[in-house]
């Protein structure tokens, strides 16, 4: 019963091999998309993407262009 209990934790750490593939995905961002680092930087974007390749932060393959409209960055924070 112990094997089964193994093989079953083994089953459960695989990850299913799954092949997403973005064709031409347009993304419009904004106009109130923040990005932020807390206490380090603040700003407020907008623009447009097109993703295309395998949805995997290695392999996606994005072109846009995004408009960084106003915003702050504090160069005196230290960690």
């Amino acid at each position: 019963k112990s094997d089964e209990v193994g093989q079953k934790k083994e089953s459960v750490k695989t990850k299913p091999r799954l092949n997403v593939h973005l064709s031409d995905l347009k993304v419009h961002l904004g106009p109130e998309l923040k990005i932020v680092y807390p206490l380090i930087l603040n700003f407020a974007a907008s623009g447009e993407l097109e993703l295309n390749g395998l949805a995997d932060p290695k392999w996606i393959k994005p072109r846009g262009v995004l408009t960084f409209e106003n915003g702050e960055v504090n160069l005196v924070a230290t960690q």
